[in-house]
């Protein structure tokens, strides 16, 4: 009686398959694909990570990393960890499952980069077995700060500081309270004759 493929437990001929392309040197049959080469997000927003990887593989891990080589930052393990801001879009537990696309949100400057979705496969070791050409994140900040103009110094800063609080202090014309204004401020603004009237 033929066994039934599992997740677990990969079709013989797909095993035998991939052992005889790996014999002959072809490792590049199946392609771990990232559809989109860039993308660029706004500070604060979501976005979409998007991998297919063929079930025709043998048993392994789907794993999203940024960046390469040995200081690459691990970003999703679909099996295990904790990954506050990251999500997978598929249901990875449904056998015959393809789709290993992530979302991240609440998106941040650091987070400019370059994403790679990497297919393994379970042997005696856990062995990468082929890495997507990988995805490119460029961030923008979406309110930028506008540069704080620079005082034009101390006094220059104090002058303008005290005629904005003169000025807005003033009542008005027709008003019974216009002298009610100290000395400086009317020496400040110029009215200074208007205490010998």
């Amino acid at each position: 009686m033929p066994i039934p493929a599992s997740p677990l437990h990969p079709p013989l001929p797909s095993l035998l398959l991939y052992l005889l392309l790996e014999l002959a040197g072809v490792t590049h049959v199946f392609h771990v694909q990232q559809t989109e080469m860039s993308q660029t997000v706004s500070t604060g927003e979501s976005i979409i990570l998007s991998c297919s990887v063929p079930n025709t593989l043998p048993n392994g891990p789907v794993l999203w990393f940024k960046g390469t080589g040995p200081n690459r930052k691990l970003i999703y393990n679909f099996k295990q960890g904790n990954f506050p801001r990251v999500k997978e879009i598929g249901d990875t537990t449904k056998p015959g499952n393809t789709d290993f696309s992530t979302r991240i949100r609440e998106i941040s400057l650091a987070d400019a980069g370059t994403y790679y979705c990497v297919k393994f496969i379970k042997g005696r070791a856990i062995k990468e077995y082929q890495s997507g050409r990988g995805t490119q994140v460029f961030v923008t900040e979406q309110n930028p700060r506008p540069p704080k103009n620079r005082p034009a110094g101390r006094a220059g800063s104090r002058a303008h500081h005290d005629a904005h609080t003169c000025l807005s202090a003033l009542p008005e014309r027709n008003s019974t309270n216009y002298f009610v204004q100290p000395c400086c401020c009317l020496r400040l603004l110029g009215l200074t004759g208007l205490l010998s009237k």
